[in-house]
């Protein structure tokens, strides 16, 4: 009769062992899995504030080509909602005279930025200046 409760008691033992075990691993895996989905999520977040800033970079500058927005050097400015954390600004530079061929083109930057985020988006772009516009530059 003792060698039939200790084999018992072993087998049980061993069962034990292996729900434990099973229950380790399954923890761990669980934890990574939560680890890598967090780090997507985070990263999905980066890539759509990026993708926010050019997007809004590229109709800012599209605005000053219409001419909705001033061709002219202007003060950071704040996007309307839902893009209030959003900043914009245009940088306006006539080129030297080595450097003119003519064109009277005008190089436009537009910068975004978002202080919360610590995103900058610059967009670049040279521009003609219609012949009864007045380019100002600080």
């Amino acid at each position: 009769m003792t060698t039939r409760t200790s084999s018992f008691s072993h087998t049980a033992g061993a069962v034990l062992f292996e729900v434990v075990l099973a229950l380790v691993l399954f923890s761990f895996a669980a934890i990574i899995i939560g680890n890598s989905f967090s780090s997507s999520l985070r990263s999905v977040d980066r890539m759509r504030n990026d993708l926010d800033a050019a997007n809004l970079a590229i109709s800012t500058l599209s605005e000053i080509e219409l001419g909705i927005k001033p061709l002219e050097t202007s003060p950071p400015t704040e996007f309307e909602e839902p893009f209030e954390k959003w900043t914009w600004q245009i940088e306006a530079t006539k080129p030297n005279e080595d450097l003119d061929i003519g064109g009277g083109l005008t190089l436009i930057e537009v910068i975004v930025v978002n202080e919360e985020l610590g995103r900058e988006t610059r967009i670049a772009r040279m521009i003609r200046a219609p012949a009864e516009t007045e380019i100002t530059t600080d």
